[in-house]
């Protein structure tokens, strides 16, 4: 089956990370992004792989040169093999609208089933990735950075209100 939404990627550059907008993510994506997470958490990677479109394409960090991970999915069995690319498994947390992409926090646990493991240490840590979603599959897999306060980083500073410019009282 193939999709009428193929990937944007520009594979030439890194890609866009845009940040925290507050904005809820629909019904629908967060429902097919839990779904997924399900899937691949209880081993199924078959079952998870059939979440994504057909063309679609996972990023998954950058190798030690710092070169984006791309893995393009053409085919069924590219899909599956994406998926087998991730020990770990992961319990949906919260989503939000960043631009194009849904934006979906996890936390990590172990996995059984093809590729799956203990999670390398990862196990109740949390993750991030940005999703497009389109006709009810996933077209894009992109890992994102954490937001501040994600995995007890210091959370973004609070701004404040700028000072007024009243005058000084007379004594």
């Amino acid at each position: 089956m193939t999709s009428p939404a193929t990937p944007l990627l520009n594979p030439d550059q890194p890609p866009p990370t845009p940040g925290p907008t507050g904005i809820r993510a629909t019904a629908t994506a967060v429902n097919i992004i839990r779904e997924w997470a399900d899937a691949l958490r209880r081993g199924d990677v078959s079952g998870a792989a059939r979440y994504f479109a057909l063309p679609s394409v996972m990023v998954n960090g950058t190798d030690a040169s710092g070169s984006e991970l791309v893995i393009p999915i053409e085919t069924p069995d590219q899909a599956q093999a994406a998926n087998a690319t991730l020990p770990c498994g992961a319990v949906f947390i919260s989503a939000d609208q960043r631009g194009r992409y849904v934006n979906a926090l996890f936390r990590l646990t172990g996995r059984p089933g093809l590729g799956g493991s203990d999670c390398g240490g990862g196990v109740g840590q949390t993750a991030r990735t940005n999703f497009v979603i389109a006709h009810g599959r996933i077209v894009e897999w992109i890992r994102a950075p954490d937001d501040p306060g994600d995995n007890g980083a210091s959370p973004a500073p609070t701004p404040q209100p700028a000072p007024s410019a009243q005058p000084a009282p007379a004594v």
